[in-house]
């Protein structure tokens, strides 16, 4: 069976091993909220829906390209930008001037298309999908001598454009934000070798177009990339494990006796759903180790609304431990079965993963959980939208497990002098391993009082490391460090059951609220981090202030709707499979992960390594 790779794997390993300053490209950087909702609005902006409304606006302008220009930026900002920038206020008030470059940005991309389609107009052409054609899937299956199997690439390029009248083609990736030469141009022309591989004519240009916010355009031919296509074949064969003498990365693919039983569960789902007049056709499921994900095309008339109203009725046909999830990820529609074979996730086959130890910065990035591709999804903290995390989760859902998870990814990516760890433990028996650890930022806490005293601590910490950084001139940890060469350990405040330091008395509960909200609020750029837990998600432990100010969430299974709803703003959650199943929000749609398992004797080796640890 082949070997499938995304694209953006092969992009991940170019820019993993040419990371660094020295191979960093021109352009600010930028938040992935801001680098998606730029590449949303272009694909809404060249779809058919978008073209449609757009030509209305370029009907009604003077007939030249600066009026074009400005028609299309306003309907641009009324109809796509703007409504995504209120959407995400709360995000986004965190970096006020990435989002003036991202405006930069946008405007210079209706410039540019503005400038196309005048160009493409005065040659007569139909401004219609046959011009640009955004969001591209691709699939490409190649082989090559000495290869033990054969390897499927799959990825979707964000354009192509067609010359009017002729088989010309041209492969477009937008890039926004500051750019990684290298990796950019890898990614793009796997994306162009693919595209060709489709059967189109083989010639097609390549335009690489970076907005750092100002436009940047690189045009190539298509004989200028064949020595950048041909070297990177080797490199898919190795993350592969196709090369002689490698064994394949993930495990053996179910046996075709198990694979014949997710069919049938796929035809089981559709008479189920059918029954009530609720008619879905599946496809051969994505095989993760939770769950199985059946994309799905509705029958006529059916609409999503009415498949999520008969999940619990096919639950109880299906003898179902919890209830079909039916879901839009990635912009395709699904539903999620439980897997008769669910497989654990041990934590040891997702170290490889882990980023690197970095001596003098440390790291911030957290092992979230594993996805339907098999890939590690980790939560960077130094970033805007992941600095604080709430996690929920009820008895038996995995919450303590993925905490455990989590904080075993920071001990192994980082020393003492990289990383502290302060923890509250009101049920004292979540991090007895670590109380004698050189990781500790101070003893571990249980009382009310006592946790008080110790988020005190973090604020006095968090003012001083801001006198610091003012007197330097740096606006962050990392800024800091480098400024000084010292190192300066980022701190990550961890709750096992805030819930239950919520409800005590309410003086305490309402000083409690204060001082979150105050680092919660301020504490990111001094490198100092909440992760807080708790088993029910209620009103009285979600309160305004942790609303605001903590956007990430993990929610593992809830006990109803309405828990869910107050954690991601949406249902979900109550329909997960425990153990670990969650869904993870940070930007955007919650993303479906399953969270590994540290056995015991994994936990003891972990926790108890100091910094000997080995990965």
């Amino acid at each position: 069976m082949a070997v499938t790779l995304q694209v953006r794997d092969v992009r991940a390993e170019i820019y993993k091993s040419a990371s660094g300053p020295q191979h960093a490209g021109p352009g600010m950087a930028t938040t992935t909220l801001l680098g998606r909702l730029f590449h949303e609005a272009f694909a809404e902006l060249v779809d058919q829906d978008g073209r449609r409304n757009f030509q209305a606006a370029l009907a009604e302008a003077e007939s030249s390209q600066e009026a074009w220009q400005s028609a299309l930026t306003h309907h641009t900002y009324q109809k796509l930008i703007g409504p995504r920038l209120h959407r995400h206020q709360a995000e986004l008030n965190l970096s006020p001037d990435l989002v003036l470059d991202f405006w930069d940005a946008v405007q210079e991309l209706c410039r540019w298309l503005a400038e196309l389609l005048w160009q493409a107009n005065e040659r007569g052409a139909k401004l219609d999908g046959t011009l640009i054609s955004a969001e591209q899937p691709l699939r490409w299956e190649l082989r090559d001598d000495g290869w033990t199997d054969a390897v499927v690439l799959t990825g979707v390029a964000d354009a192509v454009c067609h010359v009017p009248g002729k088989p010309d083609w041209c492969l477009i990736e937008l890039k926004t934000g500051r750019t990684a030469p290298e990796a950019d141009l890898t990614q793009a022309c796997l994306y162009h070798q693919m595209l060709a591989a489709s059967g189109m004519k083989a010639d097609g240009a390549l335009a690489l177009v970076s907005f750092q916010p100002m436009k940047h355009e690189q045009l190539f031919a298509a004989e200028k990339l064949n020595g950048v296509q041909q070297s990177l074949r080797a490199l898919i064969g190795r993350m592969a494990g196709v090369l002689p003498g490698e064994a394949k990365p993930a495990g053996p693919p179910p046996s075709p006796l198990l694979q014949d039983e997710y069919r049938r569960l796929g035809q089981q789902l559709e008479k189920a759903f059918a029954e009530y007049n609720a008619e879905v056709k599946t496809t051969p499921p994505v095989i993760g180790p939770t769950f199985l994900r059946f994309p799905i095309e509705l029958g006529k008339k059916v609409t999503v609304k009415a498949l999520r109203q008969r999940v619990e009725e096919v639950q109880v046909r299906l003898n179902l431990d919890a209830p079909p999830r039916v879901t839009n990820e990635g912009g395709r529609l699904s539903i999620d079965l439980q897997r008769p074979d669910r497989q654990t996730v041990l934590f040891s086959a997702i170290r490889a993963q882990l980023p690197p130890r970095d001596e003098l910065l440390g790291n911030a990035k957290v092992p979230v959980g594993v996805g339907l591709d098999g890939e590690l999804l980790l939560a960077d903290f130094a970033q805007a939208e992941n600095a604080h995390l709430l996690v929920a989760g009820t008895t038996g859902s995995g919450k303590s497990e993925w905490l455990r998870a989590a904080v075993a990814g920071l001990l192994l990516t980082n020393t003492p002098e990289t990383l502290r760890l302060a923890f509250a433990d009101p049920k004292r028996n979540a991090f007895q391993l670590l109380r004698d650890s050189p990781f500790l930022h101070e003893a571990i806490t249980y009382e009310e009082t006592e946790v008080l005293g110790q988020l005190e601590t973090l604020i006095g910490e968090m003012e001083a490391r801001y006198e610091w950084m003012a007197d330097v001139g740096a606006d962050t940890l990392r800024d800091l460090v480098r400024h000084t060469g010292q190192r300066m350990p980022r701190i990550f405040f961890i709750c096992d059951e805030y819930g239950f330091l919520m409800a005590g008395d309410p003086k305490t509960r309402k000083e409690m609220e204060r001082l979150i909200k105050k680092l919660g609020n301020k504490a990111r750029a001094a490198g100092i981090h909440l992760i807080l837990a708790t088993q029910q998600p209620s009103r009285q432990v979600i309160t305004g202030p942790i609303q605001t100010n903590i956007n990430a969430r993990i929610g593992l299974r809830l006990p109803s709707a309405i828990e869910s709803q107050m954690l991601l703003a949406e249902s979900g959650a109550e329909s997960l499979l425990g153990k670990g199943d969650l869904l993870y929000k940070c930007i955007g749609d919650p993303v479906r992960l399953q969270s590994p398992y540290l056995p015991p004797e994994e936990l003891a080796q972990v926790f108890g390594g100091g910094t000997e640890t080995s990965r």
